[in-house]
């Protein structure tokens, strides 16, 4: 048997070039039978846990999800962020308008005099005031009555008049009263519009019945801490209705007048102050009922029927409300009323028409000496 040729180099890479293929296809087959590898168990490499914590700590890539097990990114840091600021506050809603505050006011007052022995009297007086104010609006109530008595002697002679006896007899001596109520409207601090009704009575004086009504403009012409001037300009009217006389038939009298009134409050300390006012009316219309009672002629002309009040007081705090109050008071009437006939006159008297004491006096004055309480 003839010995085979040696091998060429050609042949040998032909030959080991196909075993290669041979063998590369083997593998391939194996690997789709079984599938891919199995992943490495990470949960027994916990060097592969620290090694991807560090690298995440030292700011490295992180290693792939598929890397690390379930475990290990749970374990991962989170990403903590800074908490949000909190929302700005919502703004306060806006202050509601305040209602304007309500101002009140109310005192009373009362005096008495009881005089026995020769000197027989009594007499009293009473009265009241209110004020409200809101805003603009200023609402003020006023009343006050006084009355007296005197036990007058009343004398009997014989037919040479030599006196036999007396006796006492009451007289009144004092009865007035008056109601008031009053409007103000502030335009500013300083001007206001003004309205008011009164009702009065002085049968003392002859009035059996006094109405009437005032309205204009009242102007604040100083007021610092010591002092408040006050000065109205307006308009007023009155209704007077007199006493009955016997055999004689007084018919009311409407008077139409221009009004002007000044007004001071001082304050001496703070518990004690003075207030003063004069009022002036001069009636603008001639008074065709009105007697004369300069001759007893029925009418009286413009401007000739001129009445000034004035009044002067003085109040002291005594002790917490209690005050106590001086006052005296002036009216002067140009012309007045007819003078009542006295209750002690016998019946049927009268006074005769042209005379000047048939008519009751041009000026009163009224003092009083008052405890005043102040609720509020």
């Amino acid at each position: 048997m003839a010995s085979s040729a040696p091998m060429t180099a050609d042949r040998f890479i032909l030959v080991a070039t196909a075993c290669s293929l041979v063998t590369l296809l083997a593998l391939g087959h194996a690997l789709a039978q079984e599938g891919p590898p199995a992943p490495a168990d990470t949960a027994k490499t916990p060097a592969a846990e620290v090694g991807a914590k560090a690298a995440l700590a030292e700011g490295a890539a992180a290693p792939a999800a598929e890397a690390l097990s379930p475990a290990t990114v749970e374990a991962s840091p989170k990403c903590v962020c800074p908490p949000c600021p909190p929302p700005p506050p919502c703004p306060p809603p806006p202050p509601a308008p305040s209602a304007d505050a309500v101002e009140w006011k109310a005192q009373s007052k009362g005096g008495l005099l009881i005089a026995g022995g020769n000197a027989q009297s009594k007499n009293f007086t009473f009265g009241v005031n209110a004020s409200r104010k809101q805003g603009n609006n200023k609402l003020a109530l006023e009343g006050g009555l006084a009355y007296g008595t005197t036990n007058a002697v009343v004398v009997y002679t014989d037919a040479s008049s030599t006196i036999t006896g007396f006796e006492r007899q009451q007289v009144v001596s004092t009865n007035n009263w008056a109601a008031k109520g009053r409007y103000d409207r502030f335009i500013t601090d300083n001007n206001s519009a003004y309205l008011s009704g009164l009702s009065a009575a002085d049968k003392i004086a002859g009035k059996s019945f006094l109405g009437g009504g005032q309205l204009g403009y009242s102007r604040q012409l100083l007021k610092d801490t010591w002092n408040i001037l006050v000065a109205e300009l307006g308009y007023d009217f009155s209704y007077e209705r007199y006493v009955e006389q016997p055999g004689k038939t007084a018919d009311p009298v409407t008077i139409h007048s221009a009004r002007i009134m000044v007004g001071e409050t001082l304050s001496l300390t703070k518990e004690t102050g003075i207030t003063a006012s004069v009022e002036a009316l001069f009636n603008l219309n001639k008074e065709t009922k009105a007697v004369n009672a300069k001759d007893g002629s029925l009418g009286v002309d413009a401007f000739k029927d001129t009445r000034f009040n004035g009044k002067v007081g003085l109040t002291t705090n005594l002790f917490k409300q209690l005050s106590f109050g001086f006052s005296f008071a002036l009216k002067y009437d140009q012309n007045p009323a007819p003078r009542p006939v006295p209750s002690t006159a016998p019946a049927g008297a009268h006074f005769p028409a042209n005379v000047s004491w048939a008519y009751a006096n041009t000026v009163d004055t009224y003092t009083e000496a008052t405890l005043i309480y102040t609720f509020f």
